[in-house]
């Protein structure tokens, strides 16, 4: 085996255990907070006035729907690149693609259990919520976001497919819209603290916006 060829291996695995430690931390916080006492939502969407199991049974069906439209786009895309170049962009996405996987799990772990789905359209907040102001929030007020574009673009990267191109495509509108309503949900629940908070800290990319 040669060293490119090792390389790729390594980074197949790497890749591979990354997500799937990913997914599984995303859907395990998501069902562990789904009947947390909770606030009334800010903002209008009917994902939050449908029964628990209807979210449980909608919400794991969208994610064998992604993964099985994931699997079936997973070609190439049209990019002729030397072998040097592939090599370059296969480390350099390797790279992205752990920072973003370490920022998304490190801002998981500083939630703690104020951890909480939102929609593009509205946003609710725990009972006695505390906003969290430690580990990555206290550079940028949305890092777990931030670190889930990083891992699509990282495979991006790596792998080249239609998938991650797509998921960016997707996801990088949606969650900014899920951003900008989690902060009316806070900023109404927060007040004073919260303006604060956002004095100090940038909404997206630490030290730059």
């Amino acid at each position: 085996m040669s060293a490119v060829e090792a390389f790729e291996t390594v980074t197949n695995w790497i890749v591979i255990v990354g997500v799937v430690i990913l997914l599984s931390v995303v859907v395990v916080s998501w069902l562990a907070s789904i009947r947390t006492p909770k606030t009334a939502p800010v903002g209008s969407s009917k994902w939050f006035a449908l029964p628990v199991r209807a979210q449980v049974g909608a919400g794991l069906g969208v994610i064998v729907l992604f993964v099985y439209l994931g699997y079936r786009l997973w070609i190439p895309v049209p990019l002729r690149l030397s072998p040097t170049l592939s090599v370059i962009l296969g480390a350099t996405g390797l790279a992205v693609f752990l920072g973003g996987l370490f920022l998304a799990l490190w801002a998981r772990w500083a939630l703690g259990a104020m951890y909480g789905v939102s929609t593009s359209s509205a946003a609710q907040l725990r009972v006695q919520h505390r906003l969290i102001q430690h580990g990555p929030y206290a550079f940028v007020r949305h890092p777990m976001y931030l670190g889930y574009w990083l891992v699509f673009a990282g495979v991006m990267l790596v792998y080249r497919t239609w998938t991650p191109l797509l998921l960016l495509a997707m996801c990088v509108p949606s969650f900014y819209r899920r951003a900008r309503r989690e902060e009316q949900a806070l900023a109404e629940g927060f007040g004073d603290e919260w303006q604060a908070y956002t004095a100090r800290t940038k909404f997206l990319i630490p030290f730059v916006y």
